[in-house]
């Protein structure tokens, strides 16, 4: 245990990292300074040397200001270390993050914050030539180009498991004795990849309370501050799921989710590959442009079973970009047909003139969707990789809310449902394509009609956006005739 310091020390890390010594301020630290001492989990969090560790707890519990309290001593102390500060986006880093350094962790007019603006900062630049660089993972190329030491993610459940993986392989810098990335969240559901992988052993998991925030909790008299009075009393009107993750700290899902049993279909692997042989492969597509365009990708195989293998989750794309994106996809999978959101006949249309299979899903209805995808989960028919972690994520939040007289609502919180819209117009067109079949006679499985190989990429004048595009809806009985090329639908499917 460290020792108790007063207002007029700080603390330092010995060789190991570790918080081991307390001396008096050097002439670096203005007199205004208020030294920082960490409680509970921010203290163990400044001992451990854990390569993966992930600090989850409450709302107020100090976590963030541990994290990168931890961060500036190791600057001061390994000349040449570069640490990353990051979030899933640079303007939610820049408002939340860097406020807390800027303003709390270091001092004003510290020599770091000379220069730049905190919104256009790029990194922290110390005399000993340590360097805390800022970095999103919406735009990760200039992340993925350098080493670090010590990685902080804030927010991390706003990440996904690719996500953090490429983050893990950023770590050999080499300028302190140990490398390590630092997690840091509120709890969310519990089938979250950082849950998971803290329980299966690959993180160290610390757990922060309220207590250990020294500005809520007086540790010498064992009660709540006037300010920590305040706090408790605003988390303590929360209800339902937020208040189980932002007050008692507990990684907890919404009542009346809409796919209960869906966490018992996940199945692991970056690189899938279903276990049965394929039959069609078809996507379900939910446009977008400031919410996200989702696109799912799903292999019908021998079993009756739906896999849904790969995910496009991605806004701000314009048409000519988002059909390169899908091109690429369709080349990848052999996509046989795209059902899509029927809100946007003339991306429909525009898909056909690149000689894509385009088709409205046909079903509108939400209900009925779920229903659908409901069936397949409860007959074991749906299974869903785990590198689809956007899909995941929506589908651990998509719940009705109570209604009148302890009722349900009729239809789910239309919130973050882009992903789960795609498996609805996906599985929709895969089952009722079938039932439509059969109750016409024809063959009750389509026949498999993979896309061409030499689909060429938009571009140019004729590109998507560089005029107007016919808005009529294409008529349901639209077919392309494609030769298979390959002995089989594995082959197809899969290639050689």
């Amino acid at each position: 245990m460290a020792q108790p310091i007063s207002a007029e020390t700080v603390t330092t890390l010995d060789a190991a990292g570790a918080v081991r010594e307390i001396k008096p301020p050097t002439a670096d630290i203005a007199a205004q300074h208020r030294a920082y001492r960490p409680y509970g989990a921010a203290e163990e969090l400044f001992y451990s040397r854990a390569p993966e560790i992930l600090l989850a707890g409450p709302a107020g519990t100090g976590k963030t200001r541990a994290v990168l309290e931890k961060v500036f001593l190791c600057a001061q102390r390994f000349a040449g270390m570069r640490a990353l500060l990051a979030r899933k986006t640079r303007a939610s880093l820049s408002q939340s993050v860097l406020v807390t350094l800027e303003d709390k962790v270091l001092w004003e007019n510290h020599p770091v914050l000379g220069g730049v603006s905190r919104r256009y900062r790029q990194s922290y630049q110390f005399s000993n030539r340590s360097e805390l660089v800022t970095g999103s993972l919406d735009k990760p190329d200039r992340i993925m180009s350098t080493e670090f030491d010590l990685i902080a993610a804030f927010e991390a459940t706003e990440l996904t498991l690719d996500d953090w993986q490429k983050l893990l392989s950023r770590l050999r810098n080499a300028r302190m004795p140990f490398q390590q990335a630092i997690a840091d969240c509120n709890p969310s559901y519990p089938g979250h990849w950082l849950n998971r992988r803290a329980a299966q052993g690959f993180m160290q998991r610390l757990v922060s309370r309220h207590q250990d925030n020294p500005s809520l909790w007086d540790r010498v008299h064992g009660c709540w501050t006037a300010e920590g009075e305040k706090y408790m009393a605003t988390l303590g009107r929360l209800s339902g799921v937020t208040r189980r993750r932002l007050l008692d700290g507990h990684w907890a899902a919404p009542e009346g989710l809409v796919y209960p049993i869906l966490a018992e279909h996940i199945l692991p692997g970056a690189s899938p590959k279903p276990p049965h042989p394929p039959l069609r492969v078809c996507a379900g597509v939910d446009w977008g442009f400031r919410e996200p365009t989702a696109l799912v990708v799903g292999v019908l195989c021998a079993d009756d079973c739906l896999y849904v293998v790969e995910e496009y989750y991605q806004s701000g794309q314009v048409p000519t970009e988002l059909g390169r994106r899908i091109q690429a996809l369709m080349g990848r999978w052999n996509i046989e047909v795209l059902f899509c959101d029927s809100s946007r006949p003339e991306m429909i249309e525009q898909l056909r003139q690149w000689d894509i299979l385009a088709r409205p899903a046909p079903v509108k209805s939400v209900d009925l969707g779920i229903a659908k995808v409901l069936e397949r989960l409860q007959n074991r028919h749906l299974k869903i990789y785990d590198c689809c972690a956007n899909l995941l994520n929506e589908a651990a939040e998509y719940h009705y809310e109570p209604g009148g007289e302890g009722r349900l609502a009729k239809l789910p919180v239309q919130i973050n449902d882009h992903a789960l819209d795609a498996l609805r117009y996906l599985v929709a067109g895969v089952d009722f394509g079938r039932e439509l079949a059969g109750q016409r006679g024809d063959c009750a499985e389509p026949t498999l009609q993979p896309a061409s190989a030499a689909v060429n990429a938009p571009c140019g004048v004729d590109a998507i956006g560089a005029g107007a595009l016919p808005t009529v809806a294409a008529p349901a009985e639209m077919e392309r005739s494609v030769e298979h090329g390959a002995d089989n639908a594995t082959d197809l499917i899969w290639g050689q």
